[in-house]
């Protein structure tokens, strides 16, 4: 990969970077986030006390604030105030970045973008755009008031093309492509490759900017994200729900550990992971649904991530466990709200959540 890069974009031996301020600032962030012991308090009571938790924590601000301008019952309320606060923490990243820090950060950050256009490409393939509008990922490039008059004010797929063109930003005009996409095919997964395929491409340019180990390790991020959607891909295909030939053409060019040709002549998932990371979740989900084994995947990902908040003090590294500490962490409050609110089990609820280092 790196001799790509270098040849596309060359490099900057050197750029202005601010990480030892940064990291510091992150860290002293960290000691906030709920731990193990938290999440089990949490699980064993109900939607109310999961409201009072919340108050008398981190997230208390945001949930006063949500308490006066949030619609709807408890559930929808903690989840406003929930997403309020980690989109504050992530945009907190974003804003005392510098250099070379917030470019490769910012990366991540898009996520953001991502997950929006994904949430906005789904409701209107499903109808369901015109219902109750989404929390919003808010930490990326694109405001979340370009996404909600995007919810709020078109209806085909012509109008959201018009509303990102008319933005002119880069992860807008992917977004845009994304629903060119669906308008001219009506298929889902080609729209979805299609967004992640045009903002890779911006990912690639702006790593590709530096000659560092931190830019290094944000291209091994990009290069898991993509076998995760080759896998996510090839297991479509195992079980019917895409042909072979359809499936081929889905595939991504550049995956960390998972090729195009092993994956278009294998047919047995043990196979397909062998001698990679991935490997190690096999055994306990092989025989489960695809959905089973894309969280798995999802879960050891974002674990990895997690785990670099001490690789390097001095590093990226340290911003990209921030943030997916945040993320983690959002991801479990949601589960645990809405599983209350359904009345699971705390066995239940405990062996969902995404596992975090106390």
């Amino acid at each position: 990969m790196q001799h790509r890069l270098t040849k596309f974009f060359g490099k900057q031996s050197f750029s202005h970077e601010n990480y030892g301020y940064l990291n510091a600032c992150l860290r002293g962030r960290t000691s906030r986030l709920f731990k193990t012991e938290d999440y089990s308090i949490i699980a064993r009571g109900t939607l109310q006390s999961l409201e009072q938790f919340l108050l008398e924590s981190h997230y208390g601000e945001s949930l006063r604030l949500k308490l006066v301008t949030s619609r709807g019952g408890p559930l929808r309320r903690i989840e406003a105030a929930i997403a309020h606060e980690v989109n504050l923490q992530l945009r907190f990243v974003q804003e005392k970045a510098e250099g070379e820090a917030k470019e490769l950060l910012g990366v991540v950050l898009a996520r953001s973008d991502l997950m929006n256009g994904r949430i906005l490409l789904r409701a209107l393939h499903t109808g369901s755009k015109n219902g109750e509008e989404p929390q919003w990922h808010n930490y990326g490039n694109l405001t979340e008031g370009f996404y909600s008059d995007l919810w709020k004010n078109t209806k085909t797929a012509t109008d959201i093309i018009e509303g990102c063109r008319a933005l002119g930003h880069p992860y807008a005009l992917a977004i845009a492509a994304s629903f060119a996409e669906l308008d001219q095919s009506g298929n889902l997964v080609r729209a979805e490759r299609m967004l992640l395929l045009s903002m890779l491409d911006l990912f690639w340019k702006k790593v590709g900017q530096f000659d560092s180990g931190n830019s290094r390790l944000l291209q091994e991020y990009l290069e898991r994200s993509i076998d995760m959607w080759n896998l996510g891909i090839w297991l479509r295909q195992r079980y019917g729900q895409v042909s072979t030939v359809e499936a081929t053409k889905m595939y991504l060019q550049n995956g960390r550990w998972i090729f195009i040709e092993k994956l278009s002549k294998t047919t047995i998932l043990s196979e397909v992971v062998q001698g990679t990371p991935w490997q190690g979740i096999i055994k306990p989900i092989e025989n489960n649904k695809p959905q089973e084994f894309q969280r798995a995947l999802f879960v050891q990902f974002m674990k990895w991530q997690s785990d670099l908040f001490r690789a390097d003090p001095l590093g990226v590294a340290v911003g990209l466990g921030f943030i997916a500490k945040y993320l983690i962490e959002w991801q479990n409050l949601s589960l645990l709200a809405v599983g209350l609110s359904l009345g699971l089990s705390e066995k239940e609820l405990e062996s969902r959540l995404i596992p975090i280092h106390s």
